[in-house]
């Protein structure tokens, strides 16, 4: 695992404070229980935690990220990633873990996200957001899903910092975080996120997977086609 100095600010909870850790307007999702199997064809998979490993890994902000023996679909080990808790001066608290999968390359052709998550502590089930950034037509992207956005009613928004870079945020379904301790099947289509504010871009490559969050299990991520 690799630790990164920087911390990624890139994301949509660091340009606001929520005193709690999101529905309309929400992207189309698909979700699946723990009994669901996954196949592996005409997929590329990043990330099983089989291996034991973390060492695909990079550390952005958080803590040190653990392999452990718990896995989604009947297989035996998973990423567990902490929540980094701070709070400031008005006793306001925000979590700033930010943690990172880079894909050994780039993907050219699927553009369809899918992996399993499990919510270790129930008081935090919206405090999260996951995405993958990409490269386009128009530059680089940061496509990300927050199920706070949902559970506030808050629509998608799109933010463009002064490097040039884009974050396109929308709200991820309340279903998929409705309980603790139960692995759900996210499915989440890259290309239809980029296309609710830029209909007339597209994706050319997709280079890396992140957590923003904590306090969660992640297994399966991969990459699809259809």
């Amino acid at each position: 695992m690799k630790y990164i100095i920087n911390i990624y600010t890139l994301t949509f909870i660091a340009l606001f404070t929520f005193t709690a850790c999101g529905g309309s307007d929400t992207t189309q999702q698909l979700i699946e229980n723990n009994h669901t199997q996954i196949p592996q064809d005409n997929a590329s998979v990043y990330e099983t935690a089989e291996n034991g490993s973390i060492d695909k890994w990079e550390l952005w902000s958080g803590f040190e990220i653990e392999n452990v023996p718990d896995g989604a679909n009947g297989s035996s080990r998973s990423i567990f990633v902490k929540a980094n808790w701070t709070q400031d001066a008005e006793g306001n608290h925000k979590n700033e873990a930010h943690y990172e999968l880079p894909l050994a390359e780039p993907n050219y052709s699927q553009f369809i996200l899918e992996f399993d998550k499990k919510k270790k502590v129930s008081e935090t089930l919206h405090c999260f957001t996951v995405g993958m950034t990409v490269e386009t037509e128009n530059g680089k992207r940061h496509l990300s899903y927050n199920p706070f956005l949902d559970r506030e009613n808050i629509p998608a928004s799109r933010h463009a910092f002064d490097n040039g870079e884009i974050e396109i945020v929308l709200p991820l379904s309340m279903e998929y975080v409705d309980e603790a301790g139960v692995w759900k099947h996210l499915r989440l289509d890259l290309r239809e996120a980029l296309h609710h504010f830029e209909p007339d871009n597209d994706i050319t490559a997709v280079t890396s997977f992140y957590f923003q969050g904590g306090d969660d299990y992640l297994d399966n991520i991969r990459l699809v086609s259809e």
